[in-house]
């Protein structure tokens, strides 16, 4: 029953943020950083098999949600960078390193 929660909330906190980017020229971006943060830690966490299934979409999903981001933050942004990360599929770096400890 966790793991479906844990897709569930995943689900709704991703897409919840691609509908509040959606053509908003005046979102709080001081929000992003955190909300893409734990958009990827929750991805991160989920079950291999269930991110296997799941890639495509959420691999969509990001890449609107960076075209929105574009419009309403500088090139530079950390957070236009994580997203091009999570898109192409990189293992964050707090990721890497748990493993390794694994």
């Amino acid at each position: 029953m966790a793991l479906i929660r844990d897709v569930f909330n995943f689900s709704a906190k991703v897409g919840c943020l691609e509908g509040y980017l959606y053509e908003r020229k005046d979102a709080d971006v001081s929000t992003l950083p955190n909300w893409v943060g734990n958009i990827e830690k929750m991805y991160w966490n989920l079950p291999e098999e269930v991110r296997r299934d799941v890639l495509e979409d959420y691999k969509h999903l990001l890449e609107k949600i960076l075209q929105s981001s574009e419009k309403i933050l500088r090139k530079d942004d950390g957070v236009l960078t994580k997203l091009k990360g999570m898109i192409s599929g990189k293992v964050p770096d707090w990721r890497e390193g748990s493993k390794r400890k694994e």
